[in-house]
């Protein structure tokens, strides 16, 4: 990150149908977790990401240029997993 910037992250789900939801955070950990808790509330099949973003403070409007992903999930029936 640039010093002259602030770091957040943006999580992401969604599924086949089009419904999702996302947000943005100041914690990888929060993300992750509110990511997971969007995805059981979706379809298996459903897919979200967390990605790194910081705020651009030299565009006109409040903005965030994005970065790398730091985490993809894909959310699976029950039976889909193997134990």
């Amino acid at each position: 990150m640039h010093g002259d910037t602030d770091g957040f992250y943006s999580w992401t789900a969604s599924d086949s149908d089009g419904r999702g939801s996302c947000g943005i955070t100041g914690e990888l950990e929060r993300a992750t977790e509110l990511l997971r808790q969007a995805l059981e509330s979706l379809a298996p099949g459903a897919t979200g990401s967390v990605q790194v973003v910081r705020l651009d403070r030299y565009a006109s409007a409040p903005s965030y240029i994005y970065g790398t992903t730091a985490l993809c999930l894909r959310r699976v029936r029950a039976a889909d997993v193997s134990s």
